[in-house]
């Protein structure tokens, strides 16, 4: 099951640089039903109860500006659960991850 996640209450800080989705048994680029590639970005959401890292899934390739240290706007996010093998989690997907204003954090952010 898919349920959308309200970000109007959550501020993302990009804290690993956006990365391409592989297959873990053809060990090629994913894509999504449209033929976008994959990426997949570790950001820092900060809530009203604290925060907690998340590692999202946007279709498209990665934005300029969407490095370590960058805030960044993540729209339409989605989580569902998975379970293989007895191991299970979240995973979360995004229609879209951009930089904030599209600019680069000041002072030097890893590129």
């Amino acid at each position: 099951m898919k349920l959308p996640i309200d970000t109007s209450v959550l501020t993302f800080m990009c804290s690993l640089p956006p990365k391409p989705v592989i297959n873990g048994q053809t060990k090629l680029p994913k894509a999504d039903a449209d033929g976008q590639p994959l990426h997949s970005v570790e950001l820092a959401s900060f809530g009203p109860e604290g925060a907690q890292v998340l590692v999202v899934k946007f279709p498209g390739s990665p934005p300029a500006g969407v490095i370590p240290g960058a805030s960044v706007k993540v729209t339409n996010l989605m989580v569902s659960d998975w379970d293989i093998d007895g191991r299970h989690g979240l995973s979360f997907r995004a229609g879209k991850v951009e930089a904030v204003n599209g600019h680069a954090p000041k002072g030097g952010g890893a590129a």
